[in-house]
């Protein structure tokens, strides 16, 4: 279980990830040292995955974002398994998630123009898998994007 220490320490963390070790240390009430050590064990458990920087798409150029409900023509093991691992190899592809429902996939697809974007579904939906049906949500507006976990910070032991 993880302590209020840790907890306070990710939640900061989660708000910015280029804290120094001094700076850890005052958000969850510990030295620097400490802190750090407490970081280096969340990461060495798996709890931090990584850290990375927040990127604005549209200063990059790629002023399309879309969410996207895949359902695969047949849904075996293998094929299911070979659409996860082609979604993780593409750059085009924001965040992907195995759903239930109506569909098996929920996609972000991040891109330049509907004319890049209509090349993409038609290469990787329909010529290099089995994609039965496939429905686009434009984004109009992210509204919030931080990513960020709700922490509990009295959930914690101590």
């Amino acid at each position: 279980m993880l302590s209020k220490s840790d907890l306070l320490l990710l939640r900061a963390m989660q708000q910015d990830a280029r804290l120094t070790a001094a700076e850890m240390g005052e958000a969850c009430g510990l030295s620097g040292t400490a802190a750090l050590k407490r970081y280096k064990k969340l990461v060495n458990l798996g709890v931090i995955e990584g850290t990375g920087a927040r990127l604005r798409p549209q200063r990059l150029g790629l002023s399309l974002n879309m969410l996207v409900l895949i359902t695969l023509e047949r849904e075996r093991r293998g094929e299911i398994q070979s659409f996860k691992a082609a979604l993780r190899r593409e750059d085009r592809v924001v965040y992907a998630y195995s759903v239930t429902g109506e569909a098996d996939f929920l996609v972000m697809i991040a891109a330049k123009s509907i004319e890049e974007y209509d090349s993409f579904t038609q290469d990787f939906f329909y010529d290099q898998h089995k994609v039965k049906t496939f429905k686009t949500l434009v984004v109009m507006d992210a509204v919030k994007t931080t990513g960020s976990m709700p922490i509990d910070v009295n959930a914690g032991s101590d």
